[in-house]
């Protein structure tokens, strides 16, 4: 049976949800870019259409690493949209073949700690989660931690990542720091949209993702108050990654650690991420699908 829509029945879960550590990876923290207009590219008409063998619409992973609340909190935002869906820990996808990842939509990682993440796989489950991507058009969305292990230069080859999963190209990510300041733990921060509009993201540790000049082909979707990119999105070989450095997935309850978020939750907005990944379709500038 399928759920009521999101608005309205997330927000009891989310005021439910216990604390979690949900900090994400960090790396070294790059320079600040400059700030400039948001931007982010149409439909690619090479897109293949998402993964046209796909039996189950999402493949959620929540293994060792992974923030407990912020997969929960990813599971009901994609159990109320209606889509199937399956739970994967660290020894069920290491057990998983090529074939049975390629059956799913989408792989979708939460945030928690890339580095914990992919210490739990072997390297012929990283390689294999590439290769579902690349060759068969399994879609990828990463928040924060997840978005850290997405990037690797590896990508174009099948060497195993030196940090991460390298699913799709670019050099390892580096943190943000909301305003430089090195000693924050969360925050809720300001993202120029790429319709225009800002928004409210809950950030926890996370990365400044691949922009539009960097290996790839990146678009961006939404930037942070120095430029650089927040959320990007590429197609790596068949497979569209769509990733987020903040949280459009986060609980209510860390906003009591982030501060206050004057726009609320932002689930809607990881749902179309993980709906555009799935569907292999870019997010454009209205944030929704071609």
């Amino acid at each position: 049976m399928k759920n009521p829509p999101l608005p309205g029945r997330l927000a009891l879960l989310a005021l439910s949800t216990l604390f979690a550590l949900p900090a994400c990876q960090a790396q070294n923290a790059g320079d600040a870019g400059v700030p400039v207009p948001p931007d982010v590219s149409g439909k690619d008409p090479t897109n293949p259409g998402g993964n046209p063998l796909a039996r189950t619409d999402v493949l959620l992973y929540n293994g060792t690493g992974v923030s407990t609340s912020d997969w929960q909190t990813t599971e009901e935002i994609i159990r109320s949209q209606g889509l199937s869906y399956r739970l994967v820990n660290s020894s069920e996808l290491n057990s998983m073949s090529l074939e049975d990842i390629s059956s799913y939509g989408v792989i979708v990682v939460p945030g928690g700690k890339g580095g914990t993440i992919t210490s739990y796989l072997s390297n012929n489950s990283r390689l294999n989660l590439r290769r579902a991507v690349q060759e068969n058009g399994v879609g990828y969305v990463g928040f924060c931690a997840g978005a850290w292990i997405a990037v690797g230069p590896e990508a174009t080859g099948d060497a195993q990542a030196s940090y991460g999963l390298a699913i799709a190209p670019g050099v390892v990510l580096s943190t943000y720091w909301p305003g430089g300041d090195t000693s924050l733990t969360a925050d809720i921060v300001p993202i120029a949209m790429a319709n225009g509009s800002t928004r409210h993201l809950l950030w926890w540790g996370g990365p400044a993702t691949p922009d539009t000049n960097s290996a790839g082909n990146w678009s961006v979707i939404g930037r942070y108050e120095d430029g650089r990119p927040a959320l990007s999105q590429a197609y790596s070989g068949r497979g569209l990654v769509v990733i987020a450095g903040p949280h459009p997935e986060a609980p209510q309850s860390w906003r009591l650690t982030a501060g206050s978020d004057p726009d609320g939750l932002d689930w809607e907005l990881a749902m179309q991420m993980i709906d555009a990944a799935r569907n292999g379709t870019r997010l454009t500038l209205g944030l929704r699908r071609e």
